[in-house]
């Protein structure tokens, strides 16, 4: 499928490529050996509309009338989305790790570049037209639940055996007291060298998503998978069979521990019994991820992250939010070591607690933390767009990407749409009131802040509301249900990689990993 020309198609203006890191090859900066890119252009999924044609309908979607502001007002409601601070928002009774385990998941099953490549500060941005879309806007990740994001082809072996995969050494910190108790040095992603002259090549994590060094707590959330696929080799099984268990056991984690987390447990028991209602999924063909999942109800992670992690390590007892960033690669620069610190590996003990709420998510609401907010330099990952406030980016995608509004979606699902009073009870910091009352978006409400909205109303944001976890649901369902080696297709399996077969939980999976 073609990928989208600059300044073509789209009739706005583009900035850089519309990819996540440089291209190898002859038209390189750098070395054409060098795997400076982990997302091959050959391979690309589908994207679709839950309801194609609805947004065709100028009622359907925010407006883009230029004496209607749109793109002023949706920049003021994203500078009134940031918290009080984490101090005033108690936490909800889920470990901590599951919010990265979702974002995890996230880079699993799709990767949405073209729109990265658009100018937010473009003063005639105007939505995209559908219809350019759909035909246009291709995902670059398996929509399979196959850890494509760990077994790309090109993942490189243990140098000591081959059924193995590479991890990485930690460094050493000469002014820190080293690692955590129970850790070895095999706890960074495997990388490629230190390349000043090719920033972009530059220590790369060599794994199939390099989004997955974006933040500290992701990049060992995957060394943690690195690892766990060795355990299963070390107990006797071929390469090809410990990444079919692995990939099944991670499928038991998505479908029995974390959806039940974050969507309403009824509407996922439903969805389990009576199989999804909602026929975004092509007969033959492709699975088709809905914008609507990708682009806003998926996206409710933001709104969990915390401003500060308390007990991340020994070493760092206070983790600031943007030291996430900073100590990666791809969101930062490693400290300028060649490799992770050892004194920054984590301790996941706190991320699994539930009985302090400093330690725990904040709910899902219509503010996000202050870092988010204000991303880092390091932190918005040298693309496109570079508005710095996460909020801001959500909701103009939303509207670039010509998503239905909350009301109108809702009420295609059959779902009553929240009443004007129900959204202005929960925007109850900042300024949100007022900008939602003279914006018109109390009628016509962004998807992905109707999200939040309806989450915070309906479940005081422990987990996500009725339309939300409809969506949530029935997308990741449907993604198992068709994923190869499927746990579904065998209504029998059991895990067998812990000594309880009905239990196999992140908990679980960090203990088989050695990390916990």
């Amino acid at each position: 499928m073609p990928r989208i020309p600059h300044g073509q198609i789209l009739s706005l203006k583009l900035e850089g490529e519309a990819g996540a890191g440089a291209e190898t090859g002859a038209d390189s900066k750098g070395p054409a050996a060098l795997p400076c890119s982990s997302e091959p252009d050959d391979r690309h999924w589908p994207f679709a509309y839950l309801f194609p044609g609805l947004n065709k309908d100028p009622d359907n979607v925010l407006s883009s009338d230029e004496k209607d502001d749109t793109v002023g007002w949706l920049r003021r409601l994203g500078a009134e989305m940031m918290d009080p601070g984490d101090e005033v928002i108690p936490g909800i009774p889920t470990p901590t790790i599951y919010t990265f385990f979702g974002q995890f998941v996230d880079h699993d099953i799709t990767l949405e570049k073209a729109s990265d490549a658009i100018n937010l500060s473009d003063p005639d941005l105007k939505p995209i037209d559908p219809d350019d879309i759909e035909k246009h806007i291709v995902n670059s990740r398996s929509p399979d639940l196959d850890l494509d994001s760990v077994y790309w082809p090109d993942a490189p072996p243990d140098p000591a055996n081959q059924n193995k995969l590479r991890i990485g050494i930690v460094t050493h910190n000469v002014n820190g007291q080293g690692l955590p108790s129970g850790k070895d040095v095999y706890n960074d992603l495997p990388r490629g060298p230190k390349l000043d002259d090719y920033p972009e090549c530059d220590r790369v994590a060599l794994i199939g998503d390099t989004r997955n060094d974006e933040n500290l707590i992701l990049s060992q959330l995957h060394v943690a998978f690195l690892r766990a696929h060795n355990a299963v080799v070390d107990r006797g099984y071929g390469f090809e069979d410990a990444k079919r268990l692995i990939k099944q056991h991670y499928q038991w984690i998505v479908l029995n521990d974390f959806l039940d987390r974050v969507a309403d447990p009824a509407i996922v028991k439903r969805v389990r019994n009576e199989g999804p209602r909602l026929k975004f999924q092509p007969d033959s063909g492709p699975l088709a991820i809905p914008l609507e999942f990708s682009v806003a109800a998926y996206r409710f992670g933001h709104s969990k992250v915390r401003q500060v992690y308390l007990d991340f390590n020994k070493e760092q007892p206070n983790l600031q939010a943007s030291a996430l960033f900073g100590f990666t690669r791809f969101g930062g620069d490693l400290g300028g070591f060649d490799s992770l610190l050892d004194s920054w590996v984590i301790d996941w003990t706190a991320f699994l607690d539930v009985d302090d709420s400093n330690h725990l998510p904040r709910p899902i609401d219509t503010t996000l933390s202050e870092m988010l907010t204000s991303l880092p330099r390091a932190a918005l990952l040298g693309k496109q767009p570079k508005e710095a406030n996460l909020a801001v980016r959500n909701l103009l995608r939303g509207y670039l990407l010509a998503l239905p509004t909350g009301q109108a979606l809702a009420t295609a699902m059959g779902i009553k749409p929240m009443g004007k009073n129900e959204i202005l009870s929960v925007a109850v910091y900042n300024k949100q009131s007022e900008v939602l009352s003279k914006s018109g978006f109390l009628e016509r409400t962004p998807l992905w802040f109707y999200i939040l909205a309806e989450a915070a109303y309906y479940s005081r944001g422990w987990h996500l509301g009725p339309m939300g976890s409809t969506i949530v649901a029935e997308v990741l369902i449907e993604i198992l249900r068709r994923s190869k080696d499927s746990i579904l297709l065998n209504p029998y399996w059991r895990p067998t990689l812990s000594a309880n077969p009905q239990k196999f939980d992140l908990s679980d999976f960090l203990k088989l990993a050695g990390v916990l």
